[in-house]
């Protein structure tokens, strides 16, 4: 069961242009298979822009969450799920947290 459910999820997934949040992923910084993760909320957008570090303000892209990475673990920072759910945000920022910066 388990294996068909794998092969199912990644037919689903090769039928993908890219990612919703879009980015794509290069190459990993590292590798950490348990992630020691620290979960920040914002009750708002605004509220987690204004909290954000400049270098994580850099780029085109508007910001809809940033993380801290350290070499003990990592802080990811999120809208809160009761206020606005985004899965795609909330995966980024923990994929950052197992592989590091990999994407430019």
């Amino acid at each position: 069961m388990k294996r068909a459910l794998t092969i199912v999820a990644a037919l689903a997934l090769a039928g993908c242009d890219g990612a919703s949040d879009g980015h794509q992923f290069g190459d990993k910084e590292f590798h950490r298979a348990r992630p020691n993760i620290t979960v920040v909320t914002h009750s708002t957008l605004a509220d987690l822009r204004a909290a954000a570090p400049a270098s994580a303000k850099r780029g085109d892209r508007e910001l809809m969450a940033w993380g801290i990475i350290r070499p003990d673990g990592c802080e990811i920072h999120i809208i809160d799920p009761a206020v606005s759910y985004q899965p795609e945000w909330i995966g980024h920022e923990v994929a950052h947290c197992a592989w590091g910066r990999w994407h430019p």
